[in-house]
This record gives structure tokens, sequence and C-alpha cells, in this order.
């Protein structure tokens, strides 16, 4: 008798189906992939003890550590072939990967005679039980994440769970079309931010997955969104438009430094897009976090925007705050920034959690920075807000103010 389980993964993989009987796992595959390839209807659902040890293996392993234990599995319908490129998967560390060539050249020195990459690609695309049996640690000769029967974003995301350094390799265009464009912008934006960040000495891209889509970091590339490098510069028109049109069609791929960035590029080639940027801002709910990041901050670098921002500081929540502040810092308009003021003061007063998310705390820091080194209001209207920020950030230093200026 067969019998089946689903297993829940944590945020950012598909879940996971393992099949097999009272003795032996036979199949683990992650649900909607390729992979998917049984109708778990077809069998009876019950956890065995043989998934209570997988499952525990999962739960090491999405843990972070070394499970140190294989369940008992059985592969049906092994050839010597196949058997020898498993046994050489299996050989390959945790956070290693391994080309399908080198796999070939290992195999073929044991077995004697001649072995093909496309002869290893085939044999672990077969594969019926994905991580425990790491195929997703094969990758091609050029460093190309290629096809896998899980799901290319399965695989990003496993090779990133692992701290493999895979961010050097070329994320290859999946056969998938319908997921063609998120793997696109995955790889236009590791080559794009790897090729501005390397200049200034900062670190990789870091592509992770959110919520089932990639979304990519720029990692240290931002600072407050003010003084990074513009990393779209060198962008033929065919790819900002791409860019564009896809972050407005998927909204929830973007990293808020992405955002800012994009932002950019939607203020020097908005032409590109104007008109359904306009139809986009006057459908949006601005009250929702959810898409509207990189709206935000297109509106801090568009002129003629400050009506619009200060209709916004009555309306969007803590959670979209971030963009928000971003056009309040672009602006140059004296009532944005009254009205900025008053709200911080607003802000503290009526909500005692206030800076515990999306680092209004900071933000307010920076802006009590720029406002008194620019002279742009007296101390003693900045005097309540710098005393609470203080009090809230740095507490040990007005310890040492005895008797001081801040008391």
């Amino acid at each position: 008798m067969e019998y089946s389980w689903k297993f829940k993964t944590p945020e950012g993989f598909d879940d996971l189906v393992m099949c097999g009987d009272d003795e032996a796992l036979t199949a683990l595959w992650f649900v909607g992939s390729r992979d998917d390839r049984r109708e778990a209807g077809g069998c009876e659902k019950r956890e065995t003890p043989v998934f209570r040890d997988t499952r525990r293996w999962l739960d090491e392993y999405f843990a972070g550590h070394d499970p140190g234990f294989t369940p008992n599995y059985r592969i049906e319908g092994l050839t010597p072939f196949r058997q020898a490129v498993i046994d050489e998967m299996l050989r390959i560390p945790y956070g290693a990967t391994v080309s399908y060539g080198d796999m070939a050249k290992a195999i073929a020195k044991k077995r004697g005679g001649r072995v093909s990459a496309q002869a290893v690609g085939g044999a672990v695309g077969w594969n019926p039980i994905c991580i425990i049996i790491p195929c997703h640690r094969v990758i091609g000769a050029d460093g190309s994440l290629t096809g896998y029967g899980g799901g290319l974003g399965n695989k990003v995301s496993l090779l990133a769970h692992e701290g493999s350094d895979f961010f050097d390799m070329r994320l290859a265009a999946p056969k998938d079309a319908k997921s063609e464009p998120d793997e696109r912008l995955v790889r236009l934006y590791v080559q794009i931010v790897g090729r501005a960040s390397a200049p200034f000495g900062y670190g990789r891209p870091k592509c992770y997955r959110d919520g089932g889509t990639s979304t990519i970091s720029l990692d240290a590339l931002v600072q407050w969104g003010m003084d990074a490098p513009y990393i779209f510069g060198d962008l033929d028109d065919e790819d900002a438009k791409f860019l564009l049109e896809s972050f407005i069609d998927f909204r929830s791929l973007y990293h808020f430094d992405l955002a800012l960035q994009l932002a950019r590029l939607l203020a020097e080639r908005g032409t590109l897009v104007r008109a359904r940027m306009g139809r986009i801002i006057a459908k949006t709910d601005w009250s929702s976090y959810e898409s509207n990041e990189l709206l935000l901050s297109y509106l801090g670098s568009v002129k003629g925007a400050d009506a619009q921002i200060l209709r916004l500081l009555d309306i969007v929540p803590e959670d979209g705050r971030d963009g928000l502040f971003v056009a309040c810092w672009k602006s140059q308009s004296a009532r944005v920034q009254k009205k900025l003021l008053e709200k911080f003061g607003l802000w503290i007063e009526d909500d005692p959690d206030f800076g515990s998310g999306t680092g209004e705390a900071a933000w307010l820091g920076a802006f009590l920075a720029k406002w008194m080194r620019e002279g742009e209001f007296p101390y003693d209207r900045l005097e309540l807000l710098v005393r609470w920020h203080l009090a809230r950030q740095a507490p040990k230093l007005l310890d040492e103010f005895h008797g001081g200026v801040v008391q």
C-alpha cells in the first residue's frame, strides 16, 4: 500500500509531498512543480514511521542544521548509471555545488569509458527524492542555475538557505513561460547590481524567496536611499521598459531598497510607461502597504507631487511610510516639511509603538539632523522630537548629561 503526506515548509519555499509505504520513502517533491507528477489523491493520506523520520530530517534541514541521518528510502527503476549519479550527488557537501560536467568526469573515472554531461543531467532530473538526494546542488558548467524539477525558484531558495556562494552564477532562462518574468528579473538584477556595486566595494546582490516570489536585496548598496550609486544609468531602453513594466505588474517582487533605485529609473525613463503610471497612481489604494513603496518613492522623484504628498501624510499607514519618507526627503516644499514635522509629533504622541517598525525612529533622526543642519526650523520647534529621539535611541547618552542641556 502506498501512502502520502504533506510537509509544510518555512516561508519562501513551496510545500513538499512525501510518498512511500510502510518500509521506505519512495518520493519527495515540491507541490505544484514539474515533479508533482503523482496524484496525491490516489494514495491514502497517512503519516507512517518513515514519514515521521523524513519530517524530522526536513525540520533539521530547514532549521539550518545537518540532520545527521538519512531516512530509509527506496528508489524504483534504478539503472546502474542512475545509481552512480545518485551516489555522486550524495557526496556533494552542504552549501557546495558541482557542475554536470564534473560529475560526468568523476563517474567516467570510476566506471571507465566516456560519460556526457547531458546524460548526467537526464539522470539528475529523474531523481525522485529531492533535497535529501541533493540534485539542487548540481549546476551548469558556466555557473547557470539550469532547469530544476522542483522549480527554479525553489532551487534558488535551497542554495540561498545553505549559504551557497551562487550569486556569481547566471540564472538560465527557464523553459516555463509562466515563470519567465520572475527569472528574467532575477537574472537582470544579479547582473546589474553586481556590476554597479563592484567599483564601490559593496556586497553581492542577494536573492531570496518572499511568499513564493523571488526578491532582490541590494546588500548595503542603499544608504537612506539618497547617497547610493545609481545602478540603472547604463540600461538600454528595452531593459529599462521591461524592468519598469514588470515591477508595475508584479509590485510584490521588489525590496524597499530596490524601489528607491526604480524610482530614479522611473523619473529618468518615465516616458516609457507614463500612461500606465498615471492610471496606476489614480487607482492606487494608498492606505494599503502591499503595493506602494515603489509609487511613493516615485512621487519623491517627480515634479509637482507636493500636493499629493501632503494628502498622503494623512492616510499612508506605518508599514508604508518608508517610501513616503523618501518623497518628503526629496521634496523642497516648506509646506511638506512643516506638515511632516507636525505628523512626527502626532505619531510619537498617539502611537506607543512608534519606531518599532519600518525604521521610523531612524528616519526621524535623519530628518531632525537635516532640519537642524539646514536651519529649516528653530530648535524650540524640534525640541520635543529631539528629546523623544534621544530617550528612545540613546538612553545611555542621556545618563551622561546630568545637569546638561538635555535632562
